[in-house]
């Protein structure tokens, strides 16, 4: 009966959902007519087609997971298998270990279709989409960064990864720092992102990762009706950086958005100035209410 199961998932994916094809079940050949150009893929065995079908179920898979597809009889067989998969075309490492279903749709390119936050979700763990990115997705820039930004609350070897195409930067924050996360979906598939404030947070903490610190006083001016300022002034105390309070304030204030005083009342600020862009150079006016040194033009 479960073979029946499979066999009905294997045909609905591959027949249906990857675009118009028929499949010689005697063979397990499958072919794919688009437009006028055929796009053929190496024959599967029954075992493949079978794991194949399974596995395209999920965005990715791991090893483990192509083991309990396959059963305790095959599961010893499994990486041999997923070598041959990815030899014939069927699926694409992700990472180590993890891997992901290329279906016919992807035409010539032939690279699995998954979204690259789902990716970024593969690449460490905890991960959470973050600065720049998270800033897109929450509709508080139109800009669309190059890089997809990840943070997670961990030391990683290699912030810098490439993976099916896209690129990704990984930001390490110490555990403390690693807070305002919930869950989001794409299609029925979730992944992990920062929530508008600790966007706007992470934004003055490391503007360099958020397209500048003129990109966070637009964002934070353009989503302030959809910002719990509450929440901001908690999450500007959490994040353990004086510096974040004193550039929130300063914002506030220039660009009149909630109370400023309340903000103020309600931080203890260090000593000195800090720059308003820190990646620009220390040139500038200098603000005592706020301890800032306003190093950029924000436009009010």
């Amino acid at each position: 009966m479960l073979d029946g199961i499979v066999n009905r998932h294997r045909d609905r994916i591959l027949a249906c959902e990857f675009g118009e094809s028929y499949i010689d079940r005697q063979k397990y050949n499958l072919y794919m007519t688009h437009d006028a150009q055929n796009i053929t893929r190496s024959a599967l065995g029954r075992v493949e087609s079978m794991l194949l079908a399974k596995a395209a179920l999920q965005p990715t898979f791991s090893i483990q997971e192509a083991k309990a597809f396959l059963g305790p009889n095959r599961a010893r067989h499994a990486r041999q298998i997923l070598a041959r998969l990815r030899k014939k075309g069927w699926i694409e490492r992700i990472q180590r270990g993890r891997f992901a279903v290329i279906p016919l749709s992807s035409g010539d390119v032939r690279t699995p279709q998954i979204h690259e936050f789902l990716i970024a979700m593969e690449l460490v763990r905890p991960a959470a989409i973050a600065y720049f990115s998270a800033m897109n997705y929450h509709g508080m820039t139109e800009q669309i960064p190059r890089t997809v930004f990840v943070a997670t609350n961990h030391k990683v070897r290699r912030p810098i990864r490439e993976s099916l195409g896209n690129s990704f930067k990984i930001i390490s924050l110490r555990a403390p720092r690693f807070f305002g996360v919930q869950k989001a979906w794409i299609n029925e598939s979730p992944f992990m992102i920062t929530d508008r404030e600790k966007t706007i947070i992470d934004g003055l903490d490391q503007p360099k990762n958020a397209g500048g610190i003129g990109i966070v006083a637009a964002a934070l001016a353009d989503s302030w009706k959809d910002l719990d300022e509450v929440r901001l002034r908690e999450y500007a105390g959490k994040i353990g950086n004086t510096a974040v309070a004193k550039r929130l304030g300063f914002l506030m204030e220039a660009l009149a958005l909630g109370d400023p005083d309340r903000l103020r009342a309600s931080m203890i600020f260090g000593k000195g100035f800090s720059r308003l862009d820190p990646t620009l150079p220390a040139q500038g006016k200098y603000n005592r209410r706020w301890g800032i040194l306003v190093n950029a033009k924000v436009n009010a």
